[in-house]
């Protein structure tokens, strides 16, 4: 469950970008009389959205880095692929849902709320529907799912990502996320 919810967040690394990006305040200046504000007016009550989510990109980058230590580490015994299809078409539709966040008026507190339970809803959805591996921060770091067999009878129909492009016959080595969601390379 809680590597569930650690895909959830990272694959809302781009949602917590534009998030900074449209709520972060400070002045914009391109003159030679330009100075810096200084941390604390940047740290004020006025960015505590961009702070948050900020903090959010860090997590998705600190999970990142640790789903990229444990494929590095022990994985199980490797399997044969025997049936590969390529559905990297799901990242579209978590972009789209990510896009369409950004809309929320993030000035009042009932659209600050309104965006707090629909990430809530749609985390609960995700983590619930295994859906949370269709994250659009994979493709941009080149990752590519694929839904297979293998020789292995208890993964057929799994989904795995990885950063390799695999297909029929290769050997890989994998980390079960979730009973039909896997971590993969190359054996």
């Amino acid at each position: 469950m809680i590597n569930k919810i650690k895909l959830f967040i990272m694959s809302f690394w781009i949602f917590f970008l534009l998030l900074i990006i449209v709520t972060i305040d400070f002045p914009i200046c391109m003159g030679s009389k330009c100075s810096f504000i200084g941390f604390t007016k940047l740290l004020s009550i006025n960015n505590i959205i961009a702070i948050v989510g900020f903090l959010f990109l860090l997590l998705g980058g600190v999970f990142y880095y640790q789903f990229m230590k444990k494929l590095d580490g022990d994985c199980e015994p490797s399997v044969t692929i025997n049936k590969v299809d390529n559905i990297n078409y799901e990242y579209f539709a978590l972009l789209m849902t990510i896009v369409s966040l950004i809309s929320f008026d993030f000035t009042t507190i009932r659209g600050l709320i309104l965006l707090v339970v629909l990430l809530l809803i749609m985390g609960a959805i995700f983590v619930k529907t295994e859906l949370f591996y269709s994250n659009p921060s994979f493709a941009l770091l080149g990752f590519h799912i694929y839904k297979a067999d293998t020789n292995n009878p208890k993964l057929k129909g799994s989904v795995f990502i990885t950063k390799n492009k695999i297909k029929e016959t290769d050997k890989v080595k994998y980390i079960k996320i979730s009973e039909k969601v896997f971590f993969v390379k190359l054996a």
